[in-house]
């Protein structure tokens, strides 16, 4: 006799992580908002991407910072150093 493939519950198990995944997204997102970071929610997913990757989570918020300033100094038509 042939045995299941086994499709349906992989089926089901990638269905949950995917549920799990947006339901965690989104949560990040709410907590951003919160604290008012100012990030756009595709900002904030490359930042979790580069988190889960394994950069340092403080260089990552320097970087952010340092951008920031330095695009805030363009749009005031401060030269950027």
């Amino acid at each position: 006799m042939p045995e299941p493939s086994g499709n349906e519950g992989d089926n089901a198990n990638l269905y949950a992580r995917l549920q799990q995944s947006q339901l965690i997204r989104a949560n990040i997102q709410n907590i951003s908002q919160f604290l008012n970071t100012g990030l756009s929610p595709e900002t904030l997913d490359i930042c979790v991407k580069l988190l889960e990757a394994g950069v340092h989570p403080q260089s990552l918020s320097e970087s952010v910072v340092l951008i920031r300033n330095q695009m805030a100094a363009i749009s005031n038509g401060e030269g950027v150093e």
